[in-house]
């Protein structure tokens, strides 16, 4: 997702003229993948297209050629990732012979796009009025003194955060409060700084904005994706209440596990103590001065969308408030969420002035891009459908008959968490959810015992910095190193596929009435 800026003095752009060689051979290293990606997206797309069987339909053939030819485009970033979620729009209509464009541009409007859209506006209005930093410096604050404590603090205030706003802006956002305390750590120590509390503080940051984000359907583009797939091809509908019944519980015990690996396992502290840390903290949070009117007004718009989100499905389920209002089963988690985006723009924090809490020039930021990408994603998923290719996989499936369910969960999550450490998690769940579902329909599994591992472990990759925007952010600190990255993430890599396997055997099973 892109990110703002944080804030910081006004001053002359720093000179970049001259760029280090490091950045030019990183440059041309891209430039060479890039070109590589666009000869091998094409050529393997022909490949793929002429070795399938005739068993399947032209069309068949010609939507698992497109898949390939965006995979690899995707992977290898030949042209930027949300243009090669255009490509949908420019083939099926052209290729295939039940597809017009009236027909591909549909997913492009699917409503769980305006559900992430409203999501994104509550976020650049918390984040226009700094309520979200006021939030995480309430919570480190609260902490004690001591370094495995404040670092628990980070990672609580960093995940939940990042349930309604994106990792990426969070991780932003969290880093210099954090390197404010790892200054004051080295000032207080003469100078020697405890490496060790540095690096799980940088890696707890960066490791809680991914797991908090897996909580709520808004939280992680994959998760997104996901329950617009599930309702538009299977006619599954995953409320926001609903899925944070699974996600929740995950992001909670893992929050947990990942602080034990990171404190008392991986990167101890050696420091016991950390005098003036909370203070230093709550220093912050006083120099902000009292809530302005414009947190008020987000802060009421944002736990309203909250308790909407969660509370609306139910009540319209209950014969007292259903049956008296009717007309509330009709409201969605995507009407709720364009309400409040609409309301942002409505509700003035200083009539006078004519400022109300979201104008357009902030919301303009919104990252368009991730929309166009789910967009591109489930209309390619879409086709997987419409042409036969999803049967088609399921029968190719037999083999895989007699392996046991969990060795399938495990072996899926695994492989689109290996993937997801190189390439974008969206791009990674658009091309894996229409496949796993195919293969769970020809399994004779319910569909969402393979595709929910799948949106799960796109969002939860932990070794090298290009896994997740968080994870480069934190090296771009220059406090990381790839070694201890990948020295702490592969515990949490094990550790996330096993709780993946927990999750689908206890809480899924309840939520979405899986069949163990």
């Amino acid at each position: 997702m892109s990110t703002e800026s944080p804030r910081g003095p006004d001053g002359p752009a720093p000179d970049t003229s001259e760029e280090p060689a490091s950045t030019t051979q990183e440059d041309a290293g891209g430039l060479v993948r890039r070109r590589v990606g666009l000869v091998l997206g094409l050529a393997l797309a022909v490949v793929v297209y002429l070795v399938l069987p005739d068993s399947l339909s032209g069309d068949g053939r010609r939507t698992a050629a497109v898949a390939t030819l965006m995979a690899v485009w995707w992977m290898t970033e030949a042209i930027p990732i949300p243009a090669t979620a255009l490509v949908p729009l420019v083939l099926f209509p052209v290729l295939l012979t039940e597809a017009d464009i009236t027909s591909v541009a549909a997913p492009y409007a699917n409503e769980v796009i305006f559900l992430f859209m409203g999501g994104f506006m509550l976020a650049m209005a918390m984040q226009r009025w700094d309520l979200h930093r006021r939030i995480a410096l309430s919570v480190v604050g609260s902490v004690g003194g001591s370094p495995v404590m404040l670092i628990a603090g980070f990672m609580l205030a960093t995940a939940f955060i990042t349930m309604w706003v994106s990792n990426t802006a969070t991780a932003v956002m969290m880093m210099p409060i954090a390197l404010s305390v790892l200054t004051l750590v080295a000032r207080l120590a003469d100078g020697k700084a405890d490496p060790n509390f540095g690096t799980a503080l940088m890696l707890g940051v960066a490791y809680a904005a991914s797991i908090g984000s897996v909580s709520t359907i808004i939280g992680t583009p994959p998760n997104a994706f996901m329950v617009g797939f599930l309702a538009d091809n299977h006619g599954i509908s995953i409320g926001f209440g609903q899925w944070m019944v699974v996600g929740v519980p995950l992001a909670v015990v893992f929050l947990v596990i990942a602080w034990l690996v990171l404190t008392f396992l991986v990167y101890p502290p050696r420091i016991k103590e950390l005098p003036g840390g909370r203070d230093l903290v709550r220093g912050q949070l006083r120099e902000m001065g009292p809530m302005s009117r414009g947190e008020w007004t987000v802060l009421v718009v944002f736990v309203l969308a909250a308790l909407s989100w969660i509370t609306i499905p139910l009540l319209a389920d209950t014969e007292t408030v259903g049956g008296a209002l009717p007309w509330l089963s009709s409201v969605d988690d995507a009407g709720i969420a364009m309400a409040v985006a609409v309301a942002l723009f409505l509700i003035p924090v200083d009539a006078r002035n004519g400022v109300p809490a979201l104008d357009w020039q902030t919301a303009a930021q919104l990252p368009w891009g991730v929309l166009l990408l789910f967009g591109g994603g489930l209309s390619l998923s879409a086709q997987f459908g419409d042409t036969g290719l999803s049967d088609w996989i399921g029968e190719q499936v037999g083999l895989l008959g007699g392996v046991p369910v969990w060795v399938l969960i495990l072996a899926v999550a695994a492989l689109v968490l290996l993937l997801t450490e190189l390439t974008s998690n969206t791009a990674t769940a658009s091309i894996f959810v229409p496949v796993m579902a195919g293969v769970a329909l020809g399994m004779g599994l319910d569909i969402m015992t393979l595709v929910v591992p799948v949106a799960l472990a796109a969002s939860l990759a932990f070794m090298l910095p290009v896994a997740t925007p968080p994870n480069a952010i934190v090296f771009g600190t220059g406090y990381i190193r790839i070694g201890a990255m990948v020295k702490a993430g592969v515990w949490l890599n094990l550790i996330a596929l096993a709780l993946i396997l927990a999750t689908m055997y206890s809480v899924a099973l309840a939520a979405f009435g899986l069949s163990a």
